[in-house]
């Protein structure tokens, strides 16, 4: 039997090869051998860790989010001006093409909301953090002087997230029609009227 710390580190790399496996395949694709070929096991040895792949795409849907969300913040916080972290937040919500993997899980997995209240329970939370993240650079934005809110902030940022959702979706699904260059040009469009400022698209 592997050693405690061992096992960790072997749950660790499965969350990773399901989180690998669902941005190739998707999730109404996978199977319990596409994860094990991405993390270089038998299926045996992921039941042994994961008997119910349910729990392993919980665990994936959780890393995903935490690691999209954080590297997020980090990145915003690196900037003094509400006016570079705004740009960034943009940025960091709709990543560059080809979609990361952790974006693709999140969404991927986002479908299971309707279906299972521990997924449902961490779209909620993403949301929440979104919501709030995007509300505390537009206070700071404001309180140097960048932003003239034309309405509640709350609002405002609620429906920055939604944009965000909305073109992330279309950009996992493959649409040919949405780049990520042309959804963060539509998100800071929105965001430029909604806060009477000047926002830069990259």
């Amino acid at each position: 039997m592997a050693r405690p710390k061992e096992q960790t580190e072997r749950r660790k790399d499965l969350v990773q090869a399901a989180m690998d496996a669902i941005a190739v395949r998707g999730l109404s694709g996978l199977r319990l051998k596409d994860i094990a070929k991405e993390a270089g096991l038998s299926i045996g040895s992921v039941s042994y860790y994961y008997p119910e792949i349910e729990d392993l795409l919980v665990e994936a849907h959780r890393e995903a989010l935490e690691r999209f969300y954080w590297n997020r913040v980090e990145h915003v916080d690196q900037c003094e001006s509400a006016a570079e972290q705004i740009v960034v937040a943009i940025q960091e919500g709709i990543p560059d093409e080809p979609v990361t993997s952790d974006v693709r899980t999140l969404y991927e997995l986002h479908t299971y909301a309707g279906r299972n209240p521990a997924h449902a329970s961490m779209m909620t939370t993403l949301w929440d953090r979104e919501v709030s993240l995007y509300e505390r650079v537009i206070e700071r934005g404001v309180g140097q002087g960048h932003f003239k809110p034309t309405h509640d902030l709350r609002v405002i940022a609620e429906t920055a997230v939604a944009l965000e959702d909305a073109f992330n979706l279309h950009l996992v699904s493959s649409n040919g029609a949405v780049t990520a260059k042309l959804a963060r040009e539509r998100l800071s469009s929105y965001l430029a009227t909604a806060l009477s400022c000047m926002i830069a698209t990259q």
